[in-house]
């Protein structure tokens, strides 16, 4: 330790030509005592240092002398300077390498030194990253001393996020910018672990392997390209899902779209002409295909099939159900007038063979004759329809059955209501009526109902695109679920406004 310190008590005073004992011990970290003992001790040794007295006195070293560093010329130097201790990133390796080069601009020439001077006062490395963070480096004494020592090293070390334990021939260290690793033999073949990431590192008694010719930069080399090699491989594969990704979801999305126009395809195209009743729908899917179904039939004998369905679930295979349902029920339609009852029994029996067990729909048919103004239905476990008279009185066509494709045995009761003209009959779904607003206050029916009433002049076409406007401006959120509406007025005489 005393070597250490006259060294550098020397090279302090061939720096600075002159500096008080205060100065020196300062420097040194020293008391001023153990300066003077100093002194002493490197004139003894033939160092011609000697004291200055006065107020400006202190210890100084003969003009005439000096150690020097022989060979090194400018360009040397300034490549020497430019490699900053401070990119490091370890405080007491940069602490010691601040010493070093200290003691070597104290060797120098008087030219050189003002110039290395010079050229330390231009440059900085500043090895925090942007977002504030530095590298943890306290296992990098322990990992210098397996390297330096060729000692086996055990370590735990964090990998993807868990904490495994690892136990090397330590072969070099590695720093790139700030950040330092280990360049390591396993049974695996080489290793880099990235000293930041270890914890309780231990030395062992067992000394490491090192390979023959190993050469450390050449093997950095080839591990960092053939990183980078699989990097890029990666970005490719991740480059080649994403456009795969993207191919995929585009045939989707052109799927949907053509499921959606065979979809529109299977509500009514055309209306039945009804002398007395004037009748309109409509369906309004939440996503690109819907499982809510509407109809129209001609049933011959101047009758008409009104006929709405929900069928359990949202989306594709909701809309394969309300497919089949519209087969079925369209299939059966010819024994509709005479036997409504056996028409929706087929139906049920159909969709329950053709569907899997947790399928089923409410559907509420109606059959309407235009000679006697007489309508007959069944609600197979649908909401109830809504028949508003002249008088404003309120109708409730409530269910006759349970719902469709749940039970093999299944019966069906229908119930008649007569109209006369200005009556309003309208059949709904649950999106209709569970519409939420802003503050999730529900449409209700009591709106449905001011809204038929407040419309009820108008064409049942009107009636309709007027209710659909006020679920929208009720209901300003994403639309949840199919919103289907049949809204039909029976007439006689009277005119109706358009």
């Amino acid at each position: 330790m005393r070597a250490d310190r006259l060294m550098s008590a020397l090279l302090q005073l061939q720096a600075h030509g002159q500096l008080t004992g205060r100065e020196l011990a300062k420097r040194l970290e020293v008391s001023e005592r153990t300066v003077h003992r100093d002194m002493e001790a490197l004139s003894s040794a033939g160092v011609p240092v000697y004291a200055t007295r006065g107020s400006q006195g202190g210890w100084q070293l003969d003009d005439e002398w000096r150690t020097q560093v022989p060979g090194l010329d400018e360009a040397e130097l300034r490549a020497l300077l430019m490699a900053q201790p401070r990119a490091l990133g370890d405080m007491r390796l940069a602490a010691a390498a601040e010493r070093a080069l200290g003691k070597l601009m104290a060797a120098l020439p008087v030219s050189l030194r003002e110039q290395a001077a010079s050229i330390r006062e231009r440059l900085y490395v500043d090895t925090t990253a942007w977002r504030g963070t530095a590298e943890n480096l306290a296992m990098l004494p322990i990992v210098q001393e397996a390297v330096s020592r060729d000692r086996k090293l055990t370590f735990q070390y964090w990998r993807s996020g868990e904490r495994v334990e690892r136990t090397v021939d330590p072969l070099g260290l590695v720093a790139k910018g700030s950040t330092w690793y280990l360049y390591a033999n396993t049974p695996r073949g080489f290793r880099t672990y990235r000293i930041s990431r270890m914890e309780e590192a231990r030395l062992l008694d067992e000394p490491s392997i090192r390979p023959p010719n190993f050469n450390l930069a050449a093997q950095w080399k080839l591990s960092t390209e053939e990183f980078a090699e699989e990097v890029k491989r990666d970005v490719e594969a991740q480059e080649r899902a994403r456009a795969e990704k993207r191919e995929a979801e585009r045939r989707a999305a052109q799927e949907l779209e053509i499921a959606k126009q065979v979809q529109a395809r299977l509500f009514p195209q055309t209306l039945p002409v009804c002398r007395t009743l004037d009748y309109a729908g409509v369906c309004i899917q939440a996503r690109q295909v819907g499982g809510d179904y509407y109809d129209f039939l001609s049933l011959g004998r101047n009758k008409l099939g009104l006929i709405l369905a929900d069928i359990a679930g949202k989306g594709i295979a909701a809309a394969l159900l309300m497919a089949n349902l519209q087969a079925n029920v369209r299939s059966q339609s010819a024994i509709a007038s005479d036997e409504p009852e056996r028409m929706l029994h087929s139906a049920n029996e159909l969709f329950f063979r053709n569907t899997i067990d947790s399928a089923y729909a409410t559907l509420f048919f109606a059959e309407y004759d235009d000679a006697t103004r007489n309508l007959r239905y069944a609600n197979c476990g649908h909401l109830s329809a809504l028949l508003i008279s002249t008088d404003n009185a309120i109708t409730r066509l409530d269910s006759t059955c349970s719902v469709l494709g749940l039970f093999e045995e299944w019966n069906c009761a229908i119930s008649e209501r007569q109209l006369s003209p200005g009556d309003i009959l309208a059949i709904y779904s649950d999106g209709v009526t569970e519409a939420f607003s802003p503050a999730s206050e529900e449409f209700g029916e009591h709106r449905l109902m001011e809204a038929l009433d407040r419309h009820r002049a108008m064409s049942a076409a009107h009636i309709v695109a007027s209710i659909v406007n006020d679920l929208q401006c009720f209901s300003a959120y994403e639309q949840h679920d199919d919103i289907t509406l049949i809204v039909a007025r029976c007439h006689g005489q009277m005119n109706l406004t358009f």
